[in-house]
């Protein structure tokens, strides 16, 4: 597999305004060198720019065949944005469930295919700051929290000031999503930055996607899990 382009300063280039570094939008200025290289690759290498990437995820069952990318499994719990989160993983699981963090009671759970790798939360809207327990298998466990109101709502008002300005401009669904993926990545909202990418039907992310997860699961400092409780 051909290793995907990556931007030589990605620091520098998450700096950037969204609004000029798009590669189709209209701007009064000349775009940059740096502004040219803004794209999916570079947001995903933001991932790996560090010697301990900020996605740390968990890794279990039997046999230890399974990662649990995102949400995943830092020093302290993960803070989402989203209310309606992906989960996002590797190996053979037939089951993805949703708790609130204490409980053994399922308040939203899927069967999947072994083939399956991803999938976005389709229950109730999840509430704001509380806990809740991702479970793979009825087995393994990763606890995640929604971000309190105060804050999700300001970053909820800033992302669709973002999103009508790129509308007003003609921009279309995937450079809103870029723009989304940048705005979270400045943020260190991991979860939310991997929706993102996931969020476009675009064959030609499936490379990046695929080595992101790649990446991630077999990260030396992946930490293992097989444990059946929280």
């Amino acid at each position: 597999m051909n290793k995907f382009i990556l931007s030589t300063s990605i620091l520098s280039a998450l700096t950037i305004s969204t609004s000029a570094v798009l590669a189709n939008q209209a701007v009064n200025t000349k775009k940059t060198p740096t502004q040219q290289r803004f794209s999916w690759a570079s947001i995903a290498e933001v991932l790996f720019n560090t010697k301990k990437p900020p996605v740390e995820p968990r890794k279990g069952g039997s046999r230890g065949d399974i990662c649990m990318i995102s949400p995943d499994k830092p020093n302290k719990t993960r803070i989402v944005w989203s209310d309606r989160p992906l989960f996002l993983w590797q190996g053979r699981v037939q089951k993805i469930a949703l708790r609130t963090q204490g409980s053994n009671k399922d308040i939203w759970s899927q069967a999947v295919t072994t083939e399956t790798q991803n999938i976005t939360y389709t229950g109730q809207l999840l509430q704001p700051g509380q806990v809740y327990a991702w479970v793979v298998n009825s087995s393994m466990f990763i606890p995640f929290q929604v971000m309190e109101a105060q804050q999700r709502d300001r970053i909820s008002a800033e992302l669709q000031t973002l999103e009508n300005q790129l509308k007003a401009k003609g921009e279309h669904t995937e450079a809103i999503a870029l723009a989304k993926a940048n705005y979270f990545a400045k943020n260190q909202l991991w979860s939310d930055v991997l929706q993102q990418i996931y969020s476009v039907p675009k064959p030609e992310l499936n490379q990046i996607r695929q080595e992101i997860s790649n990446k991630l699961c077999s990260t030396q400092s992946l930490q293992s899990d097989n444990s059946t409780t929280h």
